[in-house]
């Protein structure tokens, strides 16, 4: 069982999750709208680098319950 905090600061982490998406999405359409194609090349290996680094440690929803009484 999640105490009330700790659901709240699991919500919290999957709203700052979803938002970082949001954002990372936004930069690279804007990346892929200003740059030519060599560049666009290292920047999607670059960007596939870091989400095969940063993957294991986002949260996996282990251990969260909805809507259980307590």
């Amino acid at each position: 069982m999640l105490s009330k905090s700790e659901e709240n600061l699991y919500r919290v982490k999957i709203a700052l999750q979803l938002s970082f998406i949001v954002w990372v999405m936004l930069a690279i359409f804007m990346f892929y709208a200003t740059f030519e194609a060599t560049t666009r090349m290292y920047g999607t290996f670059l960007l596939l680098f870091m989400v095969v680094i940063f993957t294991p440690f986002l949260p996996d929803g282990a251990g969260y319950e909805e809507g259980k009484p307590e």
